[in-house]
């Protein structure tokens, strides 16, 4: 086996492209996926075990954003408009207390019901998927609204910040 090489393919890694238009891309998704993971964080209301995962996560998320701002050079004023556009955003689109308990019933009486009605299932699968692109699209407005509070330069750097940062990173 050759110990110059990192996969099982018998050709060497191409290059990777490092084009400003691919970090915007990724920079913008990072963002909503952010977001999305401190929405998801605070989607168990209730008092039960996952209420103090998704505190914890609320706060990484935090810490992480206010890191990143940090190396991207964001001034005080900068940053305390995003963190308040953060807070807005994850207070309209958490979901409301019992809203997945709530799914769940609904799913469990379908599937109990003597007859499977797939007009039923399909209308509450459009339903929750109408919910979660309402969502999306408020996520998608802060990261644009969030973009343009930095400066350009300021983003270039958070997009590079945010690329040596989770999956996919170059991080070893």
């Amino acid at each position: 086996m050759n110990n110059e090489q990192n996969d099982f393919t018998s050709e060497p890694a191409a290059p990777r492209k490092q084009g400003m238009s691919r970090k915007l891309i990724f920079g913008a998704v990072a963002a909503v996926v952010i977001v999305g993971a401190g929405a998801a964080a605070f989607a168990g209301g209730d008092m039960g075990p996952g209420h103090w995962r998704g505190k914890f996560m609320h706060g990484f998320i935090e810490y992480r954003v206010e890191q990143a701002l940090s190396e991207a050079g964001a001034t005080a004023e900068q940053k305390d408009k995003i963190k308040t556009l953060f807070q807005t955003t994850m207070k309209e689109v958490r979901p409301e207390r019992g809203d997945r308990r709530a799914m769940r019933e609904e799913v469990m009486k379908l599937l109990e019901a003597p007859t499977i009605d797939r007009n039923a299932i399909e209308a509450l699968r459009v339903k929750h998927v109408a919910a979660i692109d309402a969502k999306s699209k408020t996520i998608a407005k802060a990261v644009g609204d969030a973009a343009e509070i930095l400066t350009p330069e300021q983003r270039k750097k958070l997009i590079e910040e945010m690329d040596d940062f989770g999956p996919g990173s170059d991080r070893p």
